[in-house]
């Protein structure tokens, strides 16, 4: 007889099966059910005291923090108050009927109204929040409710050209300065900059052009110069950290905006950042004394599904053809991720073939090829 050395359920060695009738195959399935439905709850429990333990810890930071930085010693006795970010304050009524009648948006939601108001007051702010939880609105608030330009600065192309074809369409005016930037709109940014000829209230870069780009910030010099600069705004921010999933070369220089415009606000915006990337980023960043808001990660209407691969490429093609046409019949829009930009080409290509409208987006592609696919795209969401 031939031994196998199995994993333990509740601390027992699992028997052969091949000493085991039916009966007791499906006992015992029905015990291990029942003890992993008790462990999933255990699970639900424990992830729900962590986000609770993590909520309290930010509090307390909070409150260290502004212990630490209070000019009276005494004050870090057992009766330290936190800033009140939640209001009143005198641009209430303005936020509100920006936020309502130029976003569409009728209520804020969680640290929103908060981040604002901080903001507003001209304090440097870090921003934890996940995806979906209303970041944007967080700087393009403030950007139109403050005098002057507010710069923002993001790492992919596609996500500046959303944003600024979604405020465009709210009648806001924003601009982008990247390498797909015409003359005509680059000549009337610097102007704006420097001039302030005509209208421009949020200008979206690259990280690239700030560390690589004399010209413009000597355009942004002049913009600060007169007073109408009005706040920074880096998203994606972890991307400062070497410790961040994303990180980005050009985002170690961002630090010097903070250097050559003290006086301006910045905001630092991520989904997820450890303790550790956040202490790098403010580093970085030239923020220590930053107010931080930390929004729970948890998001409720995502969910997650493995499924086995098969080890032959044809078979998963048509698998994922066949998941597309089954889940998705009144041909919504979709994105699938590969591990590089070969396979991203290939697997549309074999996706066209069996029937699928797809196409292949990559930073290797021609810039306004590449611009094109993301309009397309665009256009089939809206």
């Amino acid at each position: 007889m031939k031994v196998c050395v199995l994993p333990l359920v509740s601390g027992l060695p699992l028997l052969p099966t091949t000493t085991m009738d039916n009966e007791e195959i499906l006992q015992e399935l029905d015990s291990v059910n029942v003890e992993l439905q008790l462990v999933q709850d255990q699970i639900k429990q424990l992830l729900d005291r962590q986000e609770k333990l993590q909520d309290r810890q930010s509090e307390l930071k909070a409150v260290l923090e502004a212990c630490e930085a209070s000019v009276s010693p005494t004050q870090c006795g057992g009766s330290v108050s936190v800033e009140d970010w939640s209001g009143p304050f005198e641009w209430d009524s303005r936020a509100d009927d920006v936020r309502l009648n130029v976003f569409g948006i009728s209520s804020y939601r969680a640290n929103q109204r908060e981040i604002v108001n901080a903001v507003m007051s001209g304090r440097d702010v870090l921003v934890i929040m996940a995806a979906g939880g209303g970041k944007s609105l967080c700087y393009q608030l403030p950007a139109i409710l403050r005098d002057g330009i507010a710069l923002v600065v993001s790492p992919l192309l596609s996500l500046i050209q959303d944003q600024v074809m979604c405020l465009a369409a709210l009648g806001i005016p924003a601009y982008m300065l990247t390498s797909t930037t015409t003359k005509e709109n680059e000549k009337f940014i610097y102007k704006a900059l420097e001039k302030g000829e005509g209208e421009l209230k949020i200008l979206y870069v690259t990280p690239e052009k700030i560390s690589k780009s004399k010209r413009f910030m000597s355009k942004l010099e002049k913009c600060h110069h007169v007073g109408r600069f009005s706040l920074i705004a880096i998203d994606e921010a972890h991307c400062c950290s070497q410790w961040g999933h994303d990180f980005r070369p050009d985002y170690k220089n961002l630090g010097i905006l903070k250097t050559q415009f003290p006086n301006v606000p910045m905001v630092a915006l991520t989904a997820t950042a450890t303790q550790k990337v956040q202490y790098d980023l403010m580093e970085m960043l030239h923020i220590p004394k930053c107010v931080k808001f930390v929004s729970t990660v948890n998001r409720p209407n995502l969910f997650y599904m493995v499924r086995e691969k098969s080890s032959v490429g044809k078979v998963v093609i048509d698998e994922i053809a066949e998941f597309i046409q089954e889940s998705y019949p009144k041909n919504e829009s979709g994105i699938v991720y590969c591990f590089s930009r070969k396979e991203c080409e290939q697997v549309a290509q074999e996706l066209r073939e069996r029937g699928i409208s797809a196409d292949y987006y990559h930073a290797d592609m021609d810039v306004n090829v590449r611009e094109k696919v993301h309009m397309r795209y665009k256009y089939v969401l809206n």
